[in-house]
């Protein structure tokens, strides 16, 4: 079988949820002696500006520009949606579209964009032969919001690398971390006040580390300064080498976003046997979530973290085995089949 992926990155360095996704399943379809191409953008922007740029300009000239190959085109970036109807009528060839979320359809108002990419969305759900939806969230809400036959979509689950796994703990303050962006749906703001509740009653008992970059990073600063919090540091970009070992230096990891695609290092932090507290109610994938103590605000994760930090945190065999199937290997094989549907 032939493959050609589209997309926007295929580096996993950069941080971005959707270039680790086209690396590793990329390389996971190679193990089982696909034909794979790959057309990715080489623009000279850089975020935020490249996102938008590439995914409606250069993803789309790359896609209708590209060498005439046999086989499936896999669309890794749905935001190009809008071009798909054109390479149809200029291509037999049959299209495969990942869809992440529907953040941008769901929370349309958060960014002057959203509407734009809901709409390219619903093109890629509705023109695509076939659908890979991340996580069985994602495949609800093309069924219900764009009106996608159940058939049409297969969920094919992301993996964690075998590295995250844990490492010799050293002994150190206790210590509360985030690792991810400082979009809106982080909701990092609330994990700030979170632990500024922890603190007041554990003074000099704890430290609490910030890794990541994104638009709320100045905001969240400002905020921990007005509550006076005493022991936060934000560290900055977390490189890739060095993601394992961040998630083992915190005792607890908390990630408070409200709406996720998937929702990649939670289960990254769990592989590491970090335990991991999230949102109630927030739009994640309970099959990703499943383990986690969860708070509805920040009183309600304060409280989650005084319990580990009194009593700490048991993985069951039970949770291990659960997290023993998020691998690139069960998603290329899920992909693999969904290839041959279209």
């Amino acid at each position: 079988m032939e493959v050609t992926f589209v997309g926007l990155y295929n580096d996993p360095a950069l941080g971005q949820g959707m270039a680790r996704y086209c690396h590793s399943l990329f390389e996971a379809l190679q193990k089982y002696g696909l034909t794979m191409h790959n057309i990715y953008c080489d623009s000279s922007y850089t975020f935020p500006k490249k996102s938008g740029f590439d995914c409606f300009v250069t993803v789309p000239r790359h896609l209708l520009l590209s060498p005439k190959r046999e086989g499936i085109y896999h669309i890794t970036a749905p935001q190009a949606g809008l071009s798909i109807p054109l390479f149809k009528k200029l291509r037999k060839n049959k299209v495969v579209t990942t869809i992440y979320d529907l953040h941008p359809f769901l929370y349309s108002s958060h960014n002057f964009f959203f509407p734009l990419v809901a709409r390219a969305l619903k093109s890629s759900a509705q023109k695509s032969d076939h659908l890979l939806a991340i996580s069985s969230l994602a495949k609800n809400d093309l069924i219900e919001h764009f009106g996608i036959p159940p058939e049409k979509i297969t969920v094919t689950p992301l993996g964690v690398e075998p590295h995250f796994q844990p490492l010799p703990r050293k002994d150190r303050k206790f210590t509360v971390g985030y690792m991810g962006g400082f979009a809106k749906n982080k909701n990092v703001p609330l994990l700030i006040k979170a632990y500024s509740l922890f603190e007041k009653t554990h003074q000099g008992k704890s430290r609490f580390l910030i890794y990541g970059k994104g638009a709320q990073l100045e905001e969240c600063k400002l905020l921990a300064r007005e509550l006076g919090i005493q022991n936060i540091e934000f560290m900055g970009f977390a490189p890739e080498e060095k993601l394992v070992e961040i998630f083992n230096s915190f005792d607890i990891f908390v990630f408070p976003s409200f709406s996720e695609g998937f929702g990649l290092p939670i289960l990254e932090a769990q592989k590491c046997h970090t335990p991991t507290i999230v949102l109630s109610g927030a739009h994640i994938p309970e099959e990703v979530t499943r383990f986690c103590p969860s708070g509805k605000d920040e009183h309600e994760i304060a409280e989650q973290i005084e319990k580990i930090f009194e009593n700490g945190f048991t993985f069951t065999r039970e949770h291990l085995d659960h997290l023993s199937q998020f691998t690139w290997e069960n998603c290329a094989r899920k992909t693999i089949e969904a290839y041959k549907k279209a």
